[in-house]
């Protein structure tokens, strides 16, 4: 009786688990089958237009964020802007690779007033199964439009590698043509893949918006470039060459645009924390190199280091172009010794002051631009996904008064609008008349999508349209 009572209650237990198991597999996400971009409710031509008082209002989470000391105090905007969002469209699947459709470079304004941004999707880039993508956005129809697929401009062959994304600047030349270069997941891993005949290394990619053709113009043997800068007056491509030889392996590299060759390289040592560096009006370099801000002579052709360092051990994210007072903004990294600041730094005296946090305690800021009249320096805060905890802010900076205004919380309206989370930037430009500040986000439907990491997988553009008062 003992053991037939035991035999029961095996079966009872077996038979609970199985019941468990099947419950759990009804009840477990299905894979996101769908198409991908989602549809943008609302859209015309691909794009909806949102305007919204809910721009202006300051989230809870901010006021609780402000109230802490030391944080950066700011006005908000008496009229909210009016926002054109669009998803990049024409995409071959959903991504569903643990990061999925994400930006990662600056965007760019060309002359013609076109803007132009790209999109990738974290794919198998060693096994040559990624994409990346560039669009541009014409503000005359309102419309954005994939032109061109950076791993069809050669014929490759199994075992070459692909391009996940475009992590450095898209860039106008002084021919006005487009020029950008693709990357790899971790390109500080360059010198694990499998280079060829056909992909040698980095590609710099010329788009002629006149004929709509894209070429190779030069190659980076062996390496890729993450960041990027063009000397438009001097008609050079500077890149930041990484992954060479090893990990922490990156060199300032000069490519003149005329020659069509490599013309400088620095050691592959000389450069730290390589996400950005400054352009001064007379060709000058500045980058991040060892304890503090190191300049390249174009002239000479040589590196040094200036006297200017960051407190704290940290280095530049972001900057803008010289102004006519002689200053280059920016923001910093934070450490372990701080948050990141907003800062400002005099090429002709080697003079840096620190300005602050860049928002509340600091934020990680990885773009800033400056209006076309000098007036304004504009930047988004959280770029890496944490933008969407702090409503995803829009921060202008008064250059004249020191004051720092707040011109819309982008989340909550948009979310309202569209069901779109916009998470973060690392491209954003202003519009030759100051009047528009155009952002390519990372973002994620509202509830996510299994698949695609937090603040990932759904990139859209937004042509933010600033009030005439609030400028």
């Amino acid at each position: 009786m003992k053991q037939l009572r035991m035999r029961w209650y095996v079966f009872l237990a077996l038979l609970l688990l199985q019941s468990a198991s099947c419950l759990r597999a009804q009840d477990a996400p299905k894979p996101y089958e769908g198409p991908w971009p989602p549809a943008l409710p609302g859209a015309v031509n691909g794009t909806v237009t949102i305007t919204t008082d809910d721009f202006i209002k300051v989230p809870a989470e901010v006021q609780a964020l402000i109230a802490k000391e030391g944080a950066m105090k700011f006005t908000v905007a008496g009229k909210a802007p009016t926002v054109d969002l669009a998803f990049h469209g024409d995409l071959p699947n959903a991504a569903l690779n643990g990061t999925g459709w994400s930006a990662w470079g600056d965007i760019l304004v060309a002359s013609d007033g076109k803007v132009y941004s790209a999109t990738g999707d974290h794919g198998d880039d060693k096994g040559g199964k990624s994409n990346s993508f560039i669009y541009v956005w014409d503000p005359a129809t309102k419309g954005l439009k994939q032109i061109v697929d950076l791993n069809t401009l050669v014929k490759r062959e199994p075992g070459d590698p692909t391009w996940a994304k475009v992590h450095a600047r898209i860039l106008e030349g002084k021919d006005k043509k487009i020029y950008f270069t693709g990357t790899l997941n971790d390109g500080g891993r360059s010198f694990e893949y499998k280079w060829t005949e056909r992909v040698p290394g980095g590609q710099i990619f010329q788009y002629d918006p006149a004929t709509g053709k894209t070429q190779i113009i030069g190659h980076f043997p062996g390496e890729v470039m993450a960041t990027t800068l063009m000397d438009q007056e001097r008609n050079i491509f500077y890149g930041h060459g990484e992954g060479k030889t090893g990990p922490k392996d990156v060199a300032l590299t000069a490519f003149d645009l005329t020659q069509g060759k490599i013309i400088y390289q620095s050691p592959h040592d000389a450069v730290v924390a390589d996400r950005n560096m400054m352009l001064a009006r007379n060709g000058m370099i500045y980058f991040n190199g060892k304890d503090g801000i190191w300049k390249y002579d174009p002239n000479t052709k040589t590196i040094a280091p200036t006297k200017s360092t960051f407190p704290g051990g940290s280095s530049m994210r972001s900057s803008t172009h010289e102004s006519k007072q002689g200053w280059i903004y920016g923001t910093t990294y934070g450490t372990a010794a701080g948050p990141a600041q907003f800062f400002r730094y005099a090429p002709a005296q080697d003079k840096l002051e620190m300005l602050g946090p860049d928002f509340g305690l600091g934020e990680y800021t990885t773009v800033t631009d400056m209006s076309p009249d000098e007036r304004f320096v504009y930047y988004l805060p959280g770029a890496h996904g944490g933008a969407m905890d702090i409503g995803t802010p829009v921060v202008q900076y008064n250059i004249a008064t020191g004051q720092f205004k707040v011109l819309a919380f982008l989340r909550e309206g948009i979310e309202k609008a569209t069901g779109y989370t916009p998470a973060g930037t690392y491209g954003m430009k202003v519009s030759a008349d100051g009047s528009t500040l155009y952002v390519d986000f990372n973002g994620q439907p509202k509830d996510g999508v299994k698949g695609h990491g937090k603040a990932f997988g759904l990139t859209a553009f937004a042509a933010i349209h600033i009030p005439a008062e609030e400028r």
